[in-house]
């Protein structure tokens, strides 16, 4: 069902409505505006039970028992793809106790929704802005704050709508790298999106807060479009530093180096800003680039902020060097160029201009007066002459 054939959602029929939603950003914002907007007695959304592959243990655990009849409204939890006819049954079945209702923006899941029968499916997609801009409709004199929520979600899920459409601020990208920071802490998911349905204003300052934790990488030199790290990265925070230090600098990728948590292996790591790539979706990703660097290596994670091992501190440094100079060189190729102003430097900027225009001014002042002194010397030599002249004659 498209968004096209959905403007409202009625949700008529006086059962009791809960609201169960993904564990990121833009599951705890997309759950909390569903809160809102249908009035819903309880939100759940927390790690790992709200993940597509845990959904329907944790949906059986906590309402399969229960003695009123339900209204669930599942919000941002794509299928399982590792075993979907599972999803679908396991919703199937709820939908014999309760009536259940699917929202979902990801396009992995349209494949199967013509296969629920009891189950509502809406499919709102792919943009993540989307799903959350139908949730803010559903409201009924939505504040301000909501629809700062709704944006925060989509930049959150790195929609590239927002980017078109114009709508990223670095507030609304502090506040999105806040709320991940809070979601990734134990029960985080569960604690924000219950803490924003009683006071969203609160959560969001909490949100400003926890972003200044995250830490930038230090930039050793640029190559180009390319920002690359003077020091180990921080545990943790590999690819967010490396984002943090590259829209610092106006750089369009990052890369650096580290050790692997788990494997505590060396590592390199590059990212390209998501940002960028809204605005140049042909621009090519580290994990392409580096697919054609070291064909034989394993490259892990999304393609967008990839990581790949080396034998040692040494290697990492040369090898996040190497990656570097690639991107470099794959990104000339690119078929569209834009040039980027990081907003935090825009005053240093403008300054620098009122500086050169001040120096210009002062040259043509300065040409000016010295024409004026060249016409005033020409005047008093033509006198000179003429009075030369008179005497002659």
């Amino acid at each position: 069902m498209s968004m096209a054939l959905v403007e409202r959602l009625d949700v008529g029929g006086g059962e009791k409505i809960v609201v169960v939603a993904h564990h990121d950003v833009h599951g705890i914002t997309a759950g909390y505006l569903a809160s809102k907007a249908f009035s819903a007695i309880e939100v759940y959304a927390n790690f790992p039970q709200t993940a597509p592959e845990n959904l329907i243990q944790t949906l059986q655990n906590m309402y399969v028992a229960s003695p009123q009849k339900l209204k669930i409204i599942i919000v941002d939890v794509p299928v399982n793809l590792k075993d979907p006819i599972s999803f679908i049954t396991g919703l199937e079945n709820l939908a014999t106790r309760h009536e259940v209702i699917f929202l979902d923006h990801h396009e992995s899941s349209v494949p199967y929704l013509a296969m629920f029968r009891r189950v509502k499916p809406i499919f709102l997609g792919p943009s993540a802005l989307t799903l959350n801009n139908f949730l803010l409709n559903q409201i009924a004199n939505a504040s301000d704050v909501d629809k700062i929520i709704a944006l925060i979600g989509a930049v959150g899920d790195r929609d590239p709508e927002v980017v078109k459409q114009n709508l990223l601020t670095s507030e609304l990208q502090v506040l999105s790298d806040g709320l991940d920071v809070i979601v990734r802490e134990k029960d985080g998911a569960l604690k924000t999106v219950r803490a924003m349905v009683q006071n969203p204003t609160a959560t969001l300052d909490e949100a400003k807060t926890k972003a200044n934790q995250i830490p930038t990488a230090q930039l050793s030199q640029r190559v180009g479009p390319v920002a690359v790290s003077l020091t180990q990265l921080p545990p943790q925070w590999g690819p967010k530093a490396l984002e943090k230090m590259a829209f610092s600098t106006g750089a369009w990728y990052a890369t650096g180096w580290g050790i692997d948590e788990r494997s505590k292996q060396h590592i390199v790591r590059a990212i390209v800003r998501w940002d960028v790539q809204a605005k140049m979706p042909n621009l090519p990703t580290p994990g392409q680039v580096a697919k054609q660097l070291w064909p034989t290596r394993n490259i892990i994670g999304h393609p967008s902020a990839p990581s790949v091992a080396s034998s040692s501190e040494d290697e990492a440094r040369e090898m996040a060097m190497q990656w570097a100079r690639a991107l470099a060189d794959a990104s000339k190729f690119s078929t569209k160029t834009t040039t980027f102003i990081n907003e935090s430097i825009v005053g240093e900027a403008f300054m620098e201009v009122l500086h050169r225009l001040e120096q210009i001014l002062q040259n043509q002042q300065r040409m000016y007066q010295e024409y004026l002194e060249l016409k005033k010397r020409q005047v008093e030599l033509l006198e000179k002459s003429e009075s030369s002249t008179r005497r002659y004659d």
